[in-house]
């Protein structure tokens, strides 16, 4: 589980990381998109954090809810700013990107028992 969420840590730091997006041809939807984008990718970070941390102190549980709520967020953070790059013609990291939204499913996924 440890080395899953200094995966996930080091995955959300290169994503979250990017900043290629500029000069939207829709400017409403871009900018409703990147606002998304930045809302999510925040809560995303915060969940994983606080999922950790209920790791460490030993409750599985709480923290396979918490880690399946970033996921939630990570997904549709990613999934923004990827309409965003599409409504701006920036395309080029679309395909890290789409592979990063596996990786939040992957994240989501790997307490599913605990919910079964």
């Amino acid at each position: 589980m440890k080395n899953l969420f200094g995966l996930a840590l080091a995955f959300i730091l290169i994503i979250f990381g990017f900043h290629g997006v500029s000069n939207a041809s829709s400017e409403n939807d871009f900018d409703r998109f990147m606002k998304d984008w930045n809302e999510k990718k925040e809560l995303a970070s915060q969940y994983l954090l606080r999922a950790e941390k209920e790791f460490q102190e030993g409750d599985e549980l709480s923290a396979c809810a918490t880690q399946k709520e970033a996921s939630e967020y990570g997904i549709a953070a990613t999934q923004s700013l990827i309409y965003a790059m599409e409504i701006n013609g920036t395309t080029d990291s679309i395909e890290n990107l789409e592979a990063g939204l596996n990786k939040w499913k992957e994240i989501g996924d790997v307490c599913g028992s605990f919910f079964n």
